[in-house]
């Protein structure tokens, strides 16, 4: 009898199929090549940067230190201060950085930065550029990413938690970096997903986004995915332009601008893709909430997150172990001397369904049995409404 991982909300088991092609769900390493092979008693110093505070980001940086103490990289890591949703790396880094994890890997003390989505990444670059103290940047976010993951530096830069690397430019290409001191995670197909499921479940005519319409706001919510699922389906884009904030005293505006076209867009389509902006989460329930009184289903493209603040639904991960192991096989392998630019970037992991029952409620709609089934994530509140 199947699980519930193996139920798929709306769409079945044989959509997630179709979208899964076969070989690129890596499998747990066993490869003797990912065990430790220094012998000249020299550790790897890690540094961290990331986007914004974000439980994915937390999550796979937690996961990729349970990988390298599997591989024996380093031990210590069952003790680490990591509680499932948290979206505070830094106090992980900080515990992380304080201790002896073995000879082989030290987490630099002043080596985490954040917030990366407002603050220059000027002071990062010039250190990496003077070398010495850093040997390995793990980088979480696409506009981290963006601003870490350049020709200025030599210094080995794996970044993870993009909504697409390659149309974001981090990468030239899905499979391979090409670059020796670059390397993405890429999943190919996560929105294309996404966005199936959502077509399957709802069989929506037109479907608001709204997003900023620069080269990076184009990469950073993926439009070209979401437009080429547009064509495939034959469904309707009505998009609405938003310009991400400047910085901190530019948020109100930008929130004042959200709100408009969330509004505008609430009457004139029978669907919505939010798409990853730079709100707080403490700010996404009054900003959702139009959709929630006009019937109309929200899907969140950031994740669960979102899902608990007031979006109808998402795709979740079920835990981060996968993606941990993926990154720390990177990791060891180029430690052991292989080529970044040769090391493979594609994985995946089978998704599961979150949904707010709350919401659902409030529209007045029910999700069939089997979509609950599914889900590994059920919420069922609104969200700190005002």
């Amino acid at each position: 009898m199947p699980n519930r991982r193996q139920l798929i909300a709306g769409a079945g088991t044989a959509v997630m199929s179709a979208l899964l092609p076969g070989g690129a769900h890596a499998g747990r390493a066993t490869d003797n090549a990912l065990l430790p092979k220094l012998t000249d008693g020299r550790y790897w110093r890690i540094g961290y940067a990331e986007t914004m505070p974000y439980g994915n980001y937390a999550g796979t940086l937690a996961s990729i230190v349970k990988g390298l103490d599997a591989l024996s990289w380093l031990n210590g890591a069952a003790r680490m201060p990591y509680d499932a949703g948290q979206s505070d790396s830094g106090a992980l880094w900080r515990w992380l950085s304080a201790r002896d994890l073995g000879p082989r890997i030290r987490f630099v003390a002043d080596g985490w930065y954040g917030g990366l989505d407002q603050a220059s990444a000027e002071p990062i670059l010039q250190r990496l550029e003077g070398g010495g103290d850093i040997d390995l940047m793990i980088v979480m976010g696409t506009i981290a990413g963006r601003k870490l993951a350049l020709d200025r530096h030599a210094v080995p830069t794996l970044v993870f938690s993009t909504t697409n690397a390659v149309a974001a430019g981090i990468v030239a290409a899905a499979e391979q970096s090409g670059r020796n001191h670059v390397w993405a995670h890429v999943d190919p197909q996560r929105y294309h997903r996404q966005i199936r499921i959502f077509h399957e479940t709802f069989g929506f005519r037109r479907l608001g986004i709204a997003y900023e319409n620069s080269t990076a706001g184009r990469a950073i919510a993926s439009i070209a995915d979401i437009e080429a699922m547009a064509g495939q389906l034959g469904f309707e884009l009505v998009a609405r332009h938003v310009q991400a904030p400047a910085g901190s005293d530019d948020q109100e505006r930008y929130y004042a601008d959200l709100a408009t076209a969330w509004s505008d867009l609430s009457r004139q389509v029978d669907a919505m893709y939010i798409t990853f902006g730079r709100w707080s989460l403490e700010r996404f329930p009054p900003l959702v909430r139009i959709f929630q009184e006009r019937g109309i289903p929200t899907f969140s493209q950031l994740g669960p997150e979102e899902v608990a603040q007031g979006a109808l639904m998402s795709v979740a991960r079920s835990d981060f172990d996968g993606i941990g192991q993926f990154g720390a096989s990177v990791i060891a392998r180029l430690a052991n001397g292989e080529r970044l630019a040769e090391m493979r970037q594609i994985y995946f992991d089978t998704p599961t369904i979150a949904w707010n029952l709350a919401v659902a409620n409030r529209m007045g709609y029910r999700p069939a049995m089997s979509a609950l089934l599914a889900a590994d994530n059920i919420y069922t509140s609104l969200g700190a409404m005002p």
